[in-house]
């Protein structure tokens, strides 16, 4: 079965990556490339490939709009979006008509997403459906407040976090404190410890208590307490001790596998 392909990204670089390495998959043809929505909703309208490689983030209109645009076609294609940030939105394509690929490409994972795009062709009754895409939006675009860096301050500095070495966040005397392995930071103001739990979600931190965000890639060990409470141990220098309320116990054991 010939694949044909248009892919649709603003930057050169990219095209010319992707472009090299779908030419080298058996049985894939590259039929155009689009660096703007108009130029892709005209070039998929008119040559009708059957797979389109989707750039999320272009300026003006991105990848969810070009989507919405051809999703009403008689026989529209397969999607796979490209992007940068596969933890915000992965789970968005466990199944269906929808795949992604991350930036940098990989010839290993986009061979992958080809022989997914033959498998879900075979039943054109199944592209883009209006379910899948909605969905994705929803999480992609949800996402756009999410913090790539924390801004905290420390001594009159401001520095940017990576959240994967913050440990923890305690509310305490109306200041937010940010701790990592070595240091403790004051988070800016204008956050409560709820706005913060909403902008660092995607990168596993969870409310353990109402003074407490945790990130969970830095417990060490977790201990029953009292009174059906626990308590996490962090895995920083000193195992400092967090409580966990007991109505968030459920959610924390859904949160870790257990």
């Amino acid at each position: 079965m010939k694949i044909r392909c248009v892919i649709v990204d603003d930057e050169p670089p990219a095209v010319d990556e992707l472009n090299y390495i779908l030419t080298q998959i058996e049985d894939v043809e590259v039929v155009a490339s689009a660096g703007s929505a108009s130029e892709a909703v005209a070039a998929i309208k008119a040559l009708q490939p059957d797979v389109v490689f989707l750039d999320i983030h272009m300026p003006r209109h991105g990848g969810f709009y070009i989507a919405k645009k051809i999703s009403h076609y008689d026989k529209p294609p397969f999607i796979i979006f490209a992007t940068a940030y596969d933890q915000y939105a992965v789970q968005a394509f466990d199944e269906g008509s929808l795949d992604y690929i991350l930036k940098p490409f990989t010839e290993k994972r986009i061979q992958k997403a080809i022989f997914r795009a033959k498998k879900t062709l075979m039943n054109r009754s199944q592209i883009i459906r209006k379910n899948d895409l909605n969905k994705l939006v929803e999480i992609i675009e949800g996402t756009q407040n999410v913090f790539r860096r924390l801004p905290a301050e420390k001594k009159g500095h401001v520095f940017l976090l990576d959240p994967a070495n913050i440990l923890f966040c305690k509310a305490e005397e109306k200041k937010l404190l940010i701790y990592t392995q070595d240091d403790q930071f004051i988070c800016q103001p204008g956050y409560t410890l709820e706005e913060l739990g909403k902008r660092l979600k995607f990168h596993s931190f969870f409310r353990t208590h109402r003074s407490y965000l945790v990130n969970l890639g830095h417990v060490r060990k977790i201990i029953p307490w009292f009174k059906g409470r626990y308590l996490l141990v962090m895995a920083d220098r000193k195992a400092t001790e967090v409580p966990v309320s007991r109505s968030n116990i459920k959610d924390l054991k859904t949160q870790l596998g257990l």
